[in-house]
């Protein structure tokens, strides 16, 4: 149930992304982001099917959806908070 849980959590910040925001091309950081964000629930949604799968997927495929999946979210995260905090910052 994490994994579903995760998705339905998600899910309105992925809503503001794509009908709000859209697919952003004018920079690099944000080509990059919008990339990433298009795959993001594609890889949690492999994840959840092999965990649910089991004994059916070889023993190396859930640590490659693992690894795939924390490397997306480490992209996505660098190419907005991480360059928020640096560029903007928290105006404290």
């Amino acid at each position: 149930w994490s994994g579903r849980l995760a998705v339905l959590l998600t899910l309105p910040v992925a809503y503001h992304c794509i009908f709000l925001l859209g697919y952003g091309d004018y920079s690099t950081r944000v080509q990059v982001h919008s990339l990433l964000g298009s795959v993001v629930y594609g890889a949690v949604i492999a994840k959840v099917l092999i965990v649910r799968g089991g004994s059916r997927f070889p023993g190396w495929a859930l640590p490659l959806a693992g690894g795939t999946l924390f490397a997306i979210l480490l992209g996505l995260w660098l190419t907005s908070s991480l360059w928020f905090f640096q560029n903007v910052g928290v105006g404290i």
